[in-house]
């Protein structure tokens, strides 16, 4: 599976993963729409990983996800387009996905930092 993960040229930029085969975009619109809750999501594929739990079931804002230990499924609720990825792909791409997500927080808080400091010496 190979991916790219791009931002978003905006005020607040997002992260977005372009997929190289276009049969994967459902789980590019998935980390997007569901972004928010992205801890519960790697938490709950750790728990299947690790052999915590069977399987998990995620209802999210605009998506439903089952993860299994071999395989996950992303479902649209609303259109029901459905996916099927190996959970071990699946936890790639979300980590790779937070760490993008991460990286823009960071950069932000350094913007923000340097462009306080910068008003904080008009003597």
């Amino acid at each position: 599976m190979n991916y790219e993960i791009k931002i978003t040229e905006h005020k607040h930029p997002v992260p977005y993963v372009v997929f190289e085969d276009e049969d994967f975009n459902l789980l590019g619109e998935f980390l997007l729409a569901e972004r928010s809750f992205r801890r519960e999501i790697l938490s709950a594929a750790n728990d299947v990983d690790l052999g915590m739990s069977e399987s998990e079931r995620f209802t999210g804002n605009a998506f439903t996800l089952e993860i299994n230990k071999d395989t996950c499924k992303i479902i649209n609720d609303s259109d029901e387009r459905e996916l099927e990825v190996g959970t071990g792909e699946f936890k790639a791409v979300l980590l790779d996905y937070i760490y993008a997500l991460r990286e823009i927080k960071v950069k932000e808080k350094m913007a923000s930092f340097k462009h306080n400091h910068e008003h904080h010496h008009h003597e």
